[in-house]
């Protein structure tokens, strides 16, 4: 489910808050690119529902890789902060409400706190 949750944005684009796409429609462009991507695989039905598992964010397994997900954007958000390429603050705040499970907001504050040392010097 990790890998999978990608693959939706192999023909679609990555879309960012900024882009200001409707849920819908990213999703079902997300979800026509899946299809060209995995529906002529063997087994691609059983990718295409991990996908979709992924997209409702029901079960336990996906609400952890849609933290799992958070929290790579904001691995990434602190390395460009720390090579002063932007101030990526939105995305930190965006994403401190989402974490659930106990050990990735324990990473996500660590981030934090090492983000706020770096910002004060």
């Amino acid at each position: 489910m990790a890998l999978i949750h990608d693959f939706g944005e192999i023909y679609a684009g990555d879309f960012t808050p900024h882009d200001e796409i409707e849920v819908n429609q990213k999703y079902q462009l997300e979800r026509q690119s899946i299809l060209q991507v995995l529906s002529k695989l063997n087994g691609g039905s059983e990718w295409i529902a991990l996908w979709e598992e992924y997209e409702q964010g029901e079960t336990i397994e996906a609400q952890f890789v849609r933290q799992l997900d958070q929290l790579e954007m904001i691995l990434q958000a602190s390395v460009y902060e720390h090579q002063e390429l932007a101030n990526l603050s939105e995305f930190f705040a965006s994403a401190n409400q989402k974490f659930t499970a106990p050990q990735l907001k324990a990473i996500f504050e660590t981030l934090e706190d090492l983000r706020d040392n770096w910002n004060s010097r």
